[in-house]
């Protein structure tokens, strides 16, 4: 059964900045597991295994609207490297009507409070001379017009994460 999620697709350019922004990292001395840059996304509700597609289930963005990529930091119990995204009414709304249809829907997610952020690695180390604030952050920004839905498979090489629905679009 596949593991599902509603995310946001990054746009090429914003991809491009994560990427660097993980390449500048690395360039510090932080290692971890780091997620190939095609399988960076920011994830709006985890649904888990579900035996269904549920790309119905995800809202249309009525006006499309800006998120801009902010500095890194870490989840120590989950051991995540992320990189942020600027707080944005628009997006805390979207996240929400995500949510409000699942429940309507009947399908479960996980309901951790969101927290905008892109997952860069997992298990990472940071040695302690390097301060995450510090590290310089490239300037991206992309319209938001579109949730999608991806699936989640253990590969060979780790996690591939692919987009297998599209809500409507603008």
């Amino acid at each position: 059964m596949p593991r599902l999620f509603a995310a946001l697709e990054p746009s090429s350019d914003f991809r491009d900045a994560l990427s660097l922004l993980q390449d500048r990292l690395r360039a510090k001395g932080v290692t971890g597991r780091w997620l190939d840059p095609s399988n960076l996304h920011m994830t709006l509700a985890f649904i888990g295994a579900w035996p269904e597609d549920v790309t119905e289930y995800l809202p249309s963005i009525p006006v499309p609207f800006r998120i801009s990529l902010a500095g890194p930091g870490i989840f120590p119990g989950a051991k995540v490297l992320w990189a942020g995204v600027r707080p944005s009414r628009e997006l805390d709304t979207l996240a929400e009507e995500v949510r409000k249809k699942l429940d309507l829907a009947g399908v479960p997610y996980d309901r951790q409070p969101f927290f905008p952020h892109i997952t860069l690695a997992r298990k990472p180390f940071v040695p302690d001379s390097v301060r995450l604030s510090a590290v310089e952050v490239p300037s991206a920004d992309m319209t938001v017009r579109e949730v999608c839905l991806y699936k989640s498979e253990h590969l060979e090489n780790g996690m591939a994460y692919t987009v297998i629905g599209r809500g409507g679009r603008l």
